[in-house]
């Protein structure tokens, strides 16, 4: 980490992030008032708006829901951050938790912050035309360096002295090596605390829930009373035109494969 910091990777890291952003700002900006939602705006690249249906849920009613169809440890998603740091809970699910995940985590000291500080991101006055070719080489060059920053960690979440102690220091600040969240997966007939913990704090995963709801298992009907439209989010996301293109051929073959499912 100390030459990656030293060598000025880990501050161009966050410079191009942060330009990424400005980038997209920028080009958000110049198409907001128009009336698309989708537009090819140069070097291979499309903008869109893209409406997102906000919903509140019941979790509790539709995973109770969810058990008397017999599907709510099939489909059911619980971290042991959904537990609130109740500590009777986590004992009752430790024997149930997937294999443990490790992230990470630098801190800097002021001679590390004062290495990795950035210029002032000056604020962006491009055309559409040349805000396209500056994001498709933003991402070219993050890509890269992130890619070297992700292997780093890895092999610093190896190390034996990270793994060991959790916490080392070093010239420009330390390391830490965080647990994410536990993640548990309970797939057969168990004690009703563990049910009653699951349909009370569990999420259940929506894309199983569109399969069931495809294979008429679930009814729409039913499943809408859990859910509650609150607003409409207009997300505004930039693409490669091939990975546009890869998006769509999923959607389709989804929907296909719905269709072939209810002609058989």
């Amino acid at each position: 980490m100390e030459a990656f910091v030293e060598s000025g990777s880990y501050k161009r890291l966050k410079e191009l992030e942060k330009e990424g952003r400005t980038l997209r700002d920028r080009v958000r900006g110049c198409l907001s008032s128009g009336e698309s939602r989708r537009y090819e705006i140069g070097s291979h690249l499309v903008a869109k708006f893209i409406p997102k249906k906000i919903y509140q849920y019941d979790y509790p009613g539709l995973n109770e829901y969810l058990y008397n169809l017999g599907l709510l440890q099939k489909l059911t998603i619980l971290t042991s951050r959904n537990l609130n740091k109740d500590q009777k809970l986590l004992d009752l699910f430790e024997p149930y938790h997937l294999t443990p995940e490790y992230y990470v985590k630098p801190s800097f000291n002021r001679a590390g912050q004062e290495l990795i500080k950035g210029e002032r991101t000056p604020e962006v006055h491009v055309t559409l035309h040349d805000a396209a070719i500056r994001i498709s080489q933003n991402r070219s060059q993050l890509k890269a360096v992130k890619a070297e920053y992700e292997k780093l960690k890895d092999e610093l979440a190896q190390s034996n002295q990270l793994s060991v102690n959790k916490n080392v220091t070093y010239k420009y600040g330390s390391l830490s090596l965080r647990r994410k969240p536990l993640r548990y997966r309970i797939m057969h007939r168990t004690i009703q605390r563990i049910i009653h913990a699951l349909i009370e704090f569990g999420k259940p995963s929506f894309d199983g829930i569109d399969h069931y709801l495809y294979k008429g298992i679930i009814k729409k009907s039913e499943f809408e009373a859990f859910r509650t439209l609150k607003d409409v989010r207009l997300d505004f996301v930039i693409l490669d035109l091939d990975d546009e293109a890869k998006m769509q051929n999923y959607f389709h073959r989804k929907w296909t494969n719905h269709l072939l499912f209810l002609n058989e």
